[in-house]
């Protein structure tokens, strides 16, 4: 910097004084300072990284050869753009200095302010010496502290030198040339059988006309790897349990309204689970199977939308100039609607407890379990049992997982680096150290410091629920009232303990920080376990009435009464409500179950089936998994990107929203198309139910 300092004085002693004055406006007018809506809540003094970072380039004015036909609109533009000439005489660069304030002045500041400083300085400068300069600054009535400063122009991570994303992207590749190779091979299947259909079709005419039986015996002949079949294929790609059934709700082919069956080898079938044109038309199959419960769908997909919706505020919330604006928010009774959005995943435990009871049960009734224990005794078949639940379930939800894992490790190394906002948590340093605590669905049960991939816990938790609920439901089988007991025992015992927790931690849930003790209340297993066990009941309630409940209308509009006003209370209630430790305690011990109880009863005696079980609604219940594991990337890599502070509003939270939803679901469909839909389709192939590709 020194360096720099006497040769801009050696210039300005040659004559070049104007010309350094300028940069110099230029330079500081990239630099951030103190500018309106501190009292707002405007920590970020930016500037313009974009701006220090143009003034390495040179800038020559456009000559105009026909000043006639200019455009008036880039006329007034050109007399606004003041970056011409030449750029200053050294190589710039842009720091964000990030800089704690505090001061004895309680009207100035009320406790602690974080300011982000941003600051177009000679690229030579080191961080440690911006850090210095900017310690050396004195404000008569404040005290600041430098925390750290940060180059984005720097950079010091490269993707290439980064092991993770290297195998990022060899899998990459490698699934792009599975994808391609299997769908033309689907193709030419596709193709051959038209063509024997289209020969069998012509001899049965021939036979009809009289023609000759020679030629009937040799084009037969022909046909001997054709079977007829009526049975097809099942499986849900958003449960965790896999059956067969008469009738399908994903099919594994293109040609839907096909009854021949193409006898061919394992590999070729594992090669064809990658066929983007069989996976495609098995996301956007408008049909469901009998051993379905079709309002799922509509559950699962308004679900995800409000959780993207809820995610969408908290992010903007973080990296916006106008933070003051939402303690305004709180007080409006509709942004009850987004602190509620933690409700949403009470949804999702209830329909993840609901199927794999009812599915469970559905399956043993059929007698299809007995294939992977016929000829074991109890204890061995059901540890066989567990371990085949299990192990389906690690194979279906881990291969994209861990490829959105890596993206989440490499993306946030980047920004770590890169980005003029400071990143939104520390998964570049957490992610290389524990991923494997994700890969094995135990990260919930460490501290949320070291968690990597934040939005991760609701797989951990729902992986952990799925095991306990494997051993009861295997034990119902054979001891049903132990079973059941032990699933009493255990929903009151979540009950006492998320009360005592909330108790004990001082936990007050109210509408400034739904995730207060986050890493106490409301991602640890033993404080959510309530509503999957709500849900097992449900899936139970469902198979022993076989889809088919009937109560009077009296009884109908009493539940639909007490539903819709628990879930009234439970979206609104805290609307303008100070709570106590001990009625604070027992509301977090009932409020999570008693949503799932509510979704139970709309499971039951739903009276809006039309609208849940609708057809188009079937596509994105199919992608929910991937638009969960993938909407928070889209989230922080919009944010990011900024290089300014967001202002918000109502309308552009919205439409930010909107277009967020619509980007992670489709990202979400080609992560499913590549990685969950081909998984599960060999999933099949290797059960003891396997059926051949269809075409």
């Amino acid at each position: 910097m020194q360096d720099v300092v006497r040769r801009y004085a050696a210039e300005r002693e040659k004559g070049n004084g104007e010309m350094f004055a300028l940069m110099s406006l230029l330079v500081e007018d990239a630099s951030g300072r103190y500018t309106s809506m501190f009292y707002w809540g405007n920590n970020y003094w930016t500037g313009s990284a974009e701006l220090c970072d143009i003034l390495n380039d040179q800038h020559t004015p456009i000559r105009q050869r026909n000043k006639t036909i200019r455009s008036q609109i880039f006329n007034d533009w050109r007399q606004d753009l003041s970056m011409v000439g030449f750029g200053p005489p050294f190589e710039t660069a842009f720091y964000i200095a990030k800089v704690s304030v505090t001061t004895n002045y309680t009207e100035v500041v009320k406790t602690r302010r974080t300011l982000h400083l941003g600051m177009c300085l000679p690229r030579s400068c080191t961080r440690d010496a911006v850090s210095a300069m900017v310690a050396g600054a004195r404000a008569p009535l404040l005290r600041h502290n430098v925390v750290a400063v940060r180059s984005p122009q720097h950079g010091g991570y490269t993707y290439l030198g980064d092991p993770t994303f290297r195998v990022l992207l060899a899998v990459s590749c490698l699934v792009t040339i599975l994808l391609i190779t299997a769908t033309i091979y689907d193709m030419k299947i596709a193709r051959d059988v038209r063509r024997r259909r289209q020969r069998a079709a012509n001899m049965a005419a021939n036979i009809a006309n009289g023609g000759a039986r020679s030629d009937l015996k040799l084009d037969l002949n022909g046909l001997d790897d054709i079977t007829v079949a009526n049975g097809k294929s099942m499986y849900n790609v958003n449960n965790n349990l896999q059956m067969n059934s008469n009738t399908s709700e994903e099919r594994l082919t293109a040609e839907t309204l096909s009854t021949d069956e193409l006898k061919l080898s394992i590999w070729s079938e594992l090669l064809l689970s990658f066929s983007m044109k069989a996976n495609v038309l098995q996301i956007f199959d408008q049909s469901v199977g009998a051993d379905t419960v079709p309002v799922v769908h509509g559950l699962r997909s308004l679900s995800m939308v409000w959780v993207i919706f809820g995610h969408t505020c908290i992010v903007v919330f973080k990296y916006a100039d106008n933070t003051a604006l939402r303690a305004i928010l709180e007080k409006s009774f509709w942004f009850q609607l987004i602190i509620s959005a933690v409700y949403s995943v009470d949804t999702f435990f209830c329909l993840g407890g609901m199927l794999v009871t009812f599915l469970y049960f559905r399956t043993k009734t059929k007698g299809k379990l007995d294939l992977l224990v016929k000829g074991h005794r109890k204890i061995t078949s059901g540890a066989l049992q567990f371990l085949g639940l299990i192990g389906y379930r690690f194979a279906r939800l881990t291969a994209p997982y861990l490829f959105i894992l890596g993206v989440v490790e490499v993306t946030m190394k980047w920004f770590a680096h890169n980005a003029v906002f400071e990143p939104p948590a520390n998964d570049y340093d957490t992610c290389p150290k524990y991923w494997w605590r994700n890969l094995l669905y135990i990260n919930t049960l460490f501290p949320v410091e070291q968690m990597c991939m934040l939005w991760s816990w609701y797989l951990s938790d729902d992986t952990q629920f799925y095991a306990v609920s494997a051993i009861l439901l295997i034990l119902a089988t054979s001891h049903f009232k132990l079973s059941a007991s032990l699933t009493g025992v255990l929903f009151i015992s979540s009950l006492f303990t998320t009360g005592y927790v909330s108790w004990s931690n001082d936990h007050i849930p109210n509408s400034e920080d739904p995730f207060t003790q986050f890493d106490k209340v409301y991602e640890k297993p033993w404080t959510r376990l309530g509503p999957y066990l709500v849900g097992m009941f449900t899936g139970w309630i469902l198979f022993k009435t076989n889809l088919t409940i009937k109560m009077t209308r009296v009884w109908a509009s009493v539940g639909w009464s007490v539903c819709a006003g628990t879930l009234l209370f439970l979206i609104f209630g805290l609307y303008k409500t100070e709570l106590g430790v001990l009625s604070a305690a027992v509301y977090s011990a009932l409020s999570h179950s008693l949503w799932a109880a509510c979704i139970g009863w709309i499971i039951i005696a739903c009276w809006v089936r039309p609208l849940l079980s609708a057809p188009v609604l079937y596509p994105f219940s199919r992608v929910t998994y991937c638009a969960y594991l993938v909407h928070p990337v889209v989230l922080r890599y919009v944010a990011m990107h900024l290089t300014h502070p967001i202002h918000m509003g109502e309308l552009f939270v919205f439409i930010l929203f909107l277009g967020l939803t619509v980007i992670s679901y489709a990202l979400a469909f080609v992560i499913s198309v590549a990685f969950e839909a081909p998984m599960v389709t060999m999933l099949k192939i290797v059960s003891p139910q396997k059926k051949p590709h269809r075409v």
